[in-house]
């Protein structure tokens, strides 16, 4: 099966691979909703709301669908970068500042929140799943059938494989594990297969923004909680001024 689009919208890309609208936009779409969880979650952080993290599963409902459509995107990407089969070195360039990124974020939240400190999560889970994923470029069948593999025994038996959150005696702000979230990945790679990621969502103005968005999300995505975060405290202590 294979999706027809009336056209593959694209613009230029990094090293003259082309660079697909739909693919930004999703991408895009999931770092927009990524700011608004963890503004709301700083909000309630503050006690300036109460949201009731803790209480109501939509709130984990909604964290999970912001990372499957980040890992969709992983998926998807691979065979466009590994179109000619797999480059090795750009393979192990994008893991090591991608690991690199994950190991700072492990770090920061370690000296800042000791038992919330983040071991594994969604980037840690993206950068994992990304190496995972390119044995399974040029196999999108194969890749499909992975998923349901992966995906449907965890949402019916949900097993824990490795407690590692009981072992550090830690609960995380923030865990994604490799199994089953490669699942997505592998989901991903099917969906390129198919040309998903060449339908065409026109382009006005909100759907450009989107997708400027989503072409620098790696930068948003690490700086715009320190920034959400610095700004709700600083009104915090005005607030708290005497």
């Amino acid at each position: 099966m294979v999706i027809k689009t009336s056209r593959e919208n694209h613009v230029g890309g990094e090293k003259g691979r082309p660079r697909y609208g739909m693919l930004d936009f999703i991408r895009g779409l999931a770092v927009c909703l990524m700011i608004f969880y963890h503004l709301v979650f700083d909000l309630h952080h503050f006690r300036f709301i109460f949201a009731g993290f803790l209480l109501h599963p939509y709130w984990l409902n909604f964290a999970r669908f912001i990372v499957f459509l980040f890992l969709i995107c992983v998926g998807m990407a691979l065979p466009l970068v590994h179109r000619n089969g797999v480059q090795w070195d750009l393979v192990w360039k994008r893991f090591a500042k991608l690991a690199a990124c994950s190991i700072a974020i492990t770090l920061i939240t370690y000296i800042l929140y000791p038992g919330n400190f983040i071991f594994f999560g969604a980037l840690h889970c993206i950068t994992t799943t990304s190496v995972a994923g390119v044995l399974l470029v040029g196999r999108p069948r194969l890749a499909l059938g992975l998923f349901f593999l992966l995906v449907i025994p965890d949402i019916i038996f949900q097993p824990t494989l490795i407690p590692l959150s009981k072992w550090l005696n830690v609960v995380p702000a923030d865990y994604v594990p490799f199994y089953p979230w490669v699942g997505v990945v592998l989901l991903g790679i099917y969906l390129e297969s198919i040309g998903f990621h060449k339908i065409s969502l026109g382009r006005n103005i909100l759907i450009r923004a989107i997708e400027l968005m989503g072409r620098h999300s790696l930068k948003i995505y690490l700086l715009h909680q320190p920034i959400l975060f610095g700004i709700l405290l600083l009104i915090y202590k005005l607030k708290n001024v005497h």
